[in-house]
């Protein structure tokens, strides 16, 4: 979730034009930030919220926020803030599809490659969420906009960092708290109203194999906290999933339970071939029927309090039965 470096024609441009966006975002500030005692308390204009990059002073009510990734987005929706602007998800021009029907119409201020700060100006944000992980050169051009909040996490999978820096710079900290406590009690449920525990592999199958998701992601810690161990072959951190593997060393995700995340027609095609081989057969998933198609979008690339819902509706949905 790392936004990738700006190029220098964009962040020259956008220098260009920084002092003008800088006004007007003054002349915003004077006529719209001043906070309700609930939201700041006793009437304050602006809070502290500790991120990567040390503490950030925001206002204490924003109300032009831009979310630069979906782990954010994600945050910011089910936390009922609309984005003036976000990105793009990968390999497409709108907003992941998963988000679409909560974020409606936000304007698209550059891709998961590439930020466009000419729209980032434009926008006239008064806060910018960016993604954990945004380097420090970024992180300066953004601040430079307005105040730039990035939470400080502890690896690939802390998606739950993001959402409570999120929720501190919204000003709605015991909210934010509160969704994700919803959620692990959601999957104990669901884990103590199962007839047993079993095992479950996740892999996202693409048209040159498939590949195993790594534990620690949002879709395989949800998973175990369900009630299904995981493979050995997925107790990594240092990557979000393993290379292709060949059909003949599929017996690395045999378990009683296979979701196989997909991403497009093709995906579910070379899913079909490979059902049809007889080392896919000797799963023994597959023998028992117990192999289901799950979004791709959500369970492999996703991370946010919407995603994770979704995932444990799937979970709920394909697994009630142990």
């Amino acid at each position: 979730m790392t936004l990738p470096s700006l190029s220098r024609r964009r962040f020259t441009a956008a220098l260009a034009v920084l002092p003008l966006a800088l006004g007007a975002l003054g002349a915003l500030g004077a006529c719209g930030t001043s906070a309700t005692p609930a939201a700041a308390g006793n009437g304050a204009q602006t809070r502290t919220v500790k991120t990567a990059f040390g503490d950030v002073t925001v206002p204490a009510a924003p109300k032009r926020v831009i979310a630069l990734g979906d782990t954010v987005l994600d945050s910011a929706l089910v936390l009922g803030v609309t984005p003036v602007g976000t990105l793009s998800s990968r390999g497409g021009n709108t907003v992941s599809t998963y988000l679409a029907d909560k974020a409606g119409s936000v304007p698209i201020v550059g891709t998961v490659r590439e930020t466009n700060l000419e729209a980032v100006v434009t926008a006239k944000p008064d806060l910018i969420l960016a993604a954990a992980g945004t380097a420090q050169a970024q992180y300066d051009a953004l601040k430079a906009i307005a105040p730039t909040v990035v939470a400080a996490t502890t690896g690939s999978g802390d998606w739950e960092s993001e959402t409570r820096t999120v929720a501190a710079a919204l000003g709605q900290k015991d909210r934010g708290d509160q969704l994700l406590a919803d959620i692990d009690k959601r999957a104990k449920d669901i884990a103590a109203r199962r007839a047993g525990t079993g095992t479950a592999a996740i892999v996202r199958w693409m048209p040159t194999g498939p590949l195993i998701m790594s534990s620690s992601l949002m879709a395989g810690r949800l998973v175990q906290l369900a009630g299904d161990k995981l493979p050995a072959a997925a107790n990594f951190t240092d990557k979000p999933h393993t290379d292709p593997l060949s059909l003949e060393n599929l017996s690395q995700v045999d378990a009683d339970f296979i979701y196989v995340a997909t991403l497009n027609a093709d995906g579910e095609k070379a899913l079909a071939a490979a059902m049809a081989q007889p080392a896919f057969a000797r799963l023994r998933a597959a023998g028992s029927g117990k192999v289901a198609t799950v979004d791709g979008g959500v369970w492999s690339s996703a991370a946010g309090p919407i995603a994770a819902g979704k995932v444990l509706d799937d979970i709920e949905r394909l697994r009630r039965a142990g």
